[in-house]
């Protein structure tokens, strides 16, 4: 028989199927787990080592009511190296399965996962759950099925109709609590880019003509030979650069340069503390933006430059500063 008959290539196939469930192949580990409750149901799922959404095989056949059999587990390695899992390994779905290219190519590449407790476990991944409910829904209009697998088909159309493939992995993701590590793996990915692991040596960032215009439109004296600047102009820096940074980028800042406590003032500058390649050249662009805007604003109009900062940058909520919190940051000898 020459090697590349079609009967040696479909035996092939199938041996490479069943070594994925041998035990020699690649288990994923779940890092999340938790109950998801969904259109009257409730199944087991997890969130996998390699961030895939799944359900548990088994748990599914549960809530469905889809039963183990000696004759369905004989069924569940088929030609052409498709494994069909329990779920689907009725020969009368057998159709319905390969009319789903998509499906057929899902399970020639099966998942496993080790749960939190240790145990083995066959995954369906979320996005493929609406595809196995398919199947089920078309064999029952074709009225092939049997007398309990209709009872079967009516849930998968249940959950067909109230799945959609984005909807399940929100699901999943908030009922094991990963959304949670999902944003906190994010904002690292953020603070990566903007947090230099390295202290940068000095240079200039905040130009003279950035202070020089934040007190004439606050109206205050402005000494262009002093350095020294008051814990006022720190606090609007804060609010007009610093915090328009994405957000947990200013409290990392905050983290790894405190204030110290003798002296009331940081060792180092925030901007030491950005990236070269991201951080600071936002800094920048925050920095000559917002000079653009006091650039424009007539002498000691405050408000005035307030409006125009908020249309630019609109504050998630409420105003820039509250009237008490202006009042705070103008000195009473400083008032016009």
């Amino acid at each position: 028989m020459p090697s590349n008959s079609p009967s040696e290539r479909s035996n092939k196939a199938r041996k490479a199927a069943l070594s994925r469930w041998d035990g020699k192949g690649t288990v994923r580990y779940s890092v999340d787990e938790g109950v998801l409750a969904f259109a009257g149901m409730e199944f087991r799922c997890a969130v996998l080592d390699d961030e895939t959404r799944v359900i548990s095989g088994t748990e599914f056949m549960r809530v469905m009511g889809i039963y183990r059999s000696g004759a369905l587990s004989t069924r569940r390695t088929e030609e052409d190296g498709i494994y069909l899992p329990l779920h689907l390994a009725f020969k009368n779905l057998r159709p319905f399965v390969f009319e789903d290219q998509e499906l057929v190519e899902s399970l020639r590449s099966p998942i496993r996962y080790r749960d939190i407790k240790g145990s083995v476990c066959e995954a369906i991944p979320g996005q493929v759950l609406r595809r196995i409910c398919s199947v089920w829904v078309r064999a029952h209009g074709a009225e092939v099925l049997g007398k309990s697998q209709q009872r079967i088909a009516k849930k998968a159309e249940v959950l067909l109709e109230a799945l959609a493939d984005v909807a399940i992995i929100s699901l999943i993701d908030e009922a094991t609590g990963y959304q949670k590590r999902r944003a906190h793996d994010a904002l690292q990915i953020i603070l990566a880019a903007y947090i230099s692991p390295e202290l940068l040596p000095w240079q200039k960032r905040f130009p003279i003509s950035y202070y020089e215009h934040i007190h004439r439109v606050m109206g205050w004296p402005y000494d262009a030979s002093s350095t020294n600047r008051t814990a006022y102009i720190g606090t609007l820096t804060n609010k007009l650069i610093y915090e328009k940074l994405p957000p947990g980028v200013l409290e990392a800042l905050r983290q790894k340069n405190p204030t110290n406590p003798a002296t009331k003032r940081r060792k180092r500058k925030h901007h030491q503390l950005l990236t070269k390649g991201v951080g600071n050249p936002h800094l920048e662009k925050q920095i000559a933006a917002v000079t653009t805007l006091l650039r424009a604003t007539p002498d000691g109009n405050w408000k005035f430059f307030e409006t125009l900062f908020n249309q630019a940058f609109p504050p998630p909520q409420g105003d820039l500063f509250s009237g008490l919190e202006l009042e705070g940051l103008l000195p009473t000898e400083h008032n016009t």
